[in-house]
């Protein structure tokens, strides 16, 4: 009974160091900077950011919209740089636009139509020593003249107002 109460205490005490190892260390989300580029929403990566300004590995992307407080997220576009592809590396202040082909990607979810009014989440997975992730988000909106413009939530003005956020 003694080993098994010294061999608990042991795993608790492992387990709170390796967490707060693991949070000592991590980063939160980088923030992209996203742009429109013919009409479609572009993720592009910053200058420069807490990682340093050298190019970033891609692992993968992502954009996912939030259909409710408990509905499931809806992929609406999803590729994976496998590790057997050669590397796929995005340079500071270069863009992936919405539905890009990527060399080497494998693509997990094609692009679909962006709905208008609708908030979206773009995030780009780092390979190789797996930095911190870097996200942000953008919502869609209709122009008077029919067209659409990519905004961000935070801009002046609250153009993401319509989409709910």
């Amino acid at each position: 009974m003694r080993k098994i109460l010294l061999s608990s205490a042991v795993a608790c005490i492992s387990s709170l160091v390796f967490t707060s190892c693991a949070v000592a260390t991590s980063h939160g989300p980088i923030r992209l900077d996203i742009r429109q580029i013919d009409g479609k929403p572009a993720a592009c990566l910053p200058a420069s950011d807490d990682t340093g300004s050298d190019p970033i590995q891609i692992r993968g992307v992502g954009v996912t919209r939030q259909t409710g407080p408990v509905s499931p997220v809806v992929t609406y576009w999803a590729l994976e740089v496998p590790e057997s592809a050669p590397p796929v590396y995005l340079k500071r202040g270069e863009c992936l636009v919405y539905g890009q082909t990527v060399a080497g990607a494998v693509v997990r979810a094609a692009p679909r139509a962006l709905d208008i009014n609708k908030f979206y989440s773009i995030s780009i997975l780092p390979g190789g020593d797996y930095g911190p992730v870097y996200g942000s988000a953008f919502c869609v909106i209709r122009q008077a003249g029919g067209g659409v413009r990519i905004a961000t939530p935070g801009q002046e003005g609250n153009p993401c107002a319509p989409a709910g956020h």
